[in-house]
């Protein structure tokens, strides 16, 4: 075969080949800093531009904005040499690839950066996702706007010799917006990643413009602002509803309106200078050559699993690729069980979960996937026993990963939602790491609402309530609420259940009461708190008619006893104490004649009594006299014979 035409047919093959198959023919290596490892086929060179630029960026934020820099787990950013194949893992819009530059994405294993290589804009590229990523942990409920608007500004940051500058005009947005109209404040406080003004043509210009500008008057104007912008991030961290804050801060709608016009009017974009710190020891990158490709796969696979729509194809293309690759990559196995644990295979899901742990030393970011998996799927089923196994495999994975990572803040929050999901006998160990997890995740619900489910288990009820409070209050989304409510109610109902344990009816349904009332504005949860208390009254009232049957089974047996003795006086009192004490007409009826025939026991040894002293007349009146009619044949044969004895001494 000619070489022209082999070339061309390599090319040709090259160019079909699946995303999957590229990233296993293509060579990776990576850099690592304090707060994020950059993975690329392209040259090494370009992995430790776009590390050291995205940690000194890092540390501008948190001289410029506190807030916005939470301390977690590292952020992976994959650059790619090649920007076709960078584009066939954009995220999906209507069944189509978005047209973006690069996206940022968190994952159970971590948070994601992926972006294609390219001198002239990937540094501003690189900035901008690496924001997204800040803001998913130091404040995940900040508007669309505010996201986009932060993302735009920060990526034009640059630094010189120390001095950092941000803010520089973005031209393709002045000119957008000197061409187009704005849109209401209302309205674009409203977009979220499901409008189409996030996705669509012309509008997509105009929110990305205006949210730029927007950004630009707060954080390039005056301090106050900037101040004021930092005081929202943080209240939003600590509970309080993002657009409260925003316009306690900065006033309303039409006042922020107008100033916006002003400034675009004025068209002074102003640049953001300070000098930096001196960096420390803990920015200076650490490269690794030779990145398996098997690790890249399996990271990309593990994205596709954790989109909201999760691409499972392309999942178990990468899957199956990275593990031909290495049948030992950590990563990939974790994979492939969430892949069969989101088709409903557990057993197998556990079997490649197994496989994943087997490898040391233990992958994190495999433990993380696993965990939060396996926890998140056994929440919806409810068998106990399910639980309590589930929580401790997941408990023994997460102590060999703290091990290796011990500060690592995601791993904690994990350890703590095991206790939540499976806390056995006692929730109290779960307490401590959820306190942790929440101190260094503040602005994570799903952290804050573990320490209150605990706080709630172990008796700690006046911070649950604060947390409910604070954090779940009226202001907080419908779904964080409920869920909310329903760890107080869950938590009212084992404490409940332990009081019944030790004979405190009357405390358990205080208890039951008082969750009743807290979760009254959610009427499934009331129906339910009802429901339990409902229950409970009648299992107090059955408990009690049990006990007060028993009493009178007890009062029976020492009437029986008593009548053996020939003591029918006790005997008499005894059974009569049974058929008052017991609620069963058969018992109650048998009670009463024994309790006559003690009556007539000792009528009749005072009637002989009578006639041994010679009054046999008074004897036989007393037997006379007694109520034959309610006498059982043998009572009443024991009649028969005393009179007949009785006469036969008249003569």
């Amino acid at each position: 075969m000619a070489p022209a035409l082999l070339a061309g047919l390599l090319l040709a093959r090259a160019a079909h080949a699946s995303p999957a198959a590229s990233v296993a023919a293509h060579a990776w290596t990576s850099v690592r800093t304090a707060h994020l490892e950059v993975v690329t086929d392209a040259p090494r060179t370009v992995a430790m531009r776009v590390a050291l630029r995205l940690e000194t960026l890092h540390q501008s934020l948190a001289s410029l904005l506190p807030p916005l820099v939470v301390e977690a787990s590292p952020v992976q950013v994959i650059v790619f040499s090649d920007p076709s194949l960078a584009r066939a893992y954009a995220p999906t819009w209507r069944g189509l690839h978005d047209d973006v530059a690069g996206f940022s994405h968190a994952g159970p294993d971590r948070r994601r950066v992926v972006f294609a290589d390219d001198q002239g804009r990937t540094p501003s590229v690189a900035q901008h996702e690496y924001v997204h990523s800040l803001l998913d942990v130091a404040c995940p409920d900040a508007p669309l706007w505010l996201n986009e608007g932060l993302a735009e500004y920060f990526s034009t940051f640059t630094s010189d010799d120390g001095r950092a500058v941000l803010g520089a005009p973005i031209y393709p947005h002045i000119e957008w917006l000197t061409t187009h109209d704005l849109m209401p404040l209302y309205r674009l406080f409203a977009i979220d990643h499901a409008s189409p003004e996030y996705h669509e043509g012309d509008r997509r210009g105009t929110f990305y413009a205006q949210s730029w500008a927007l950004t630009h008057l707060l954080l390039s104007g005056s301090e106050g602002d900037v101040e004021r912008l930092g005081r929202v991030v943080t209240a939003s961290g600590e509970g309080a509803r993002f657009e409260t804050a925003f316009l306690h801060e900065f006033g309303s709608e039409q006042g922020l309106r107008d100033r916006l016009f002003a400034y675009l009017e004025a068209g002074n974009w102003s640049k953001r200078m300070w000098q930096m710190a001196a960096p420390s020891g803990a920015v200076a990158p650490r490269a690794r050559d030779r990145v398996p490709a098997a690790e890249v796969l399996g990271s990309l696979a593990l994205e596709f699993l954790s989109r909201p729509v999760p691409e499972r194809e392309e999942a178990e293309a990468h899957l199956s690729r990275a593990l031909a690759l290495d049948a030992r990559s950590p990563d990939a196995l974790a994979g492939m069980g969430w892949l069969l644990l989101q088709r409903g295979r557990r057993t197998e899901a556990r079997g490649w979960f197994d496989r994943a742990l087997a490898v040391s030393p233990v992958s994190v970011t495999a433990v993380r996937v696993l965990a939060s998996q396996l926890l998140l799927d056994v929440s919806a089923r409810s068998s106990p026993d399910e639980h309590a196994t589930v929580a401790r495999y997941v408990r023994a994975a997460l102590e060999r990963a703290l091990a290796v990572s011990p500060d690592d803040p995601e791993l904690v929050a994990l350890l703590a939602r095991s206790w939540v999901v499976g806390y056995g006998d006692d929730p109290e160990p779960g307490y401590e790491p959820a306190v942790r997890a929440a101190r260094a995740l503040p602005a994570r619900r799903d952290v804050q609402l573990d320490l209150l489910a605990l706080a709630a288990l172990t008796g700690r009820d006046d911070e649950a309530k604060r947390i409910l409070d604070q954090r779940f209050g009226a202001g907080a989304p419908a779904g964080a609420r409920h869920a909310a409510l329903n760890a107080v109610l869950v938590a009212a109902m084992r404490r409940a259940g332990l009081l019944v344990q030790s004979g405190d009816a009357g405390g358990a349904e205080a208890l039951l009461a008082t969750a009743h009332s807290q979760v009254a504005e959610d009427p499934a949860l009331a129906r339910e708190a009802q429901g339990y208390i409902d229950s409970l009254r009648a299992m107090t009232r059955r408990a009690a008619e049990t006990d007060q049957e028993n009493r009178a089974i007890d009062e029976y047996n020492r009437g029986v006893n008593a009548s053996n003795a020939r003591r029918y006086a006790d005997a008499e009192a005894a059974f009569r104490r049974a058929a008052e004490g017991s609620a069963r007409p058969e018992f109650q009826a048998n009670a009463r004649r024994l309790a006559t025939r003690m009556r007539q026991q000792q009528d009749g040894e005072r009637a002989f009594a009578l006639a041994r002293a010679g009054r046999v007349d008074e004897a036989i009146a007393i037997f006379e006299a007694m109520d034959r009619a309610s006498m059982a044949a043998e009572d009443r044969k024991w009649l028969d014979s005393n009179l007949a004895l009785l006469r036969s001494q008249r003569h």
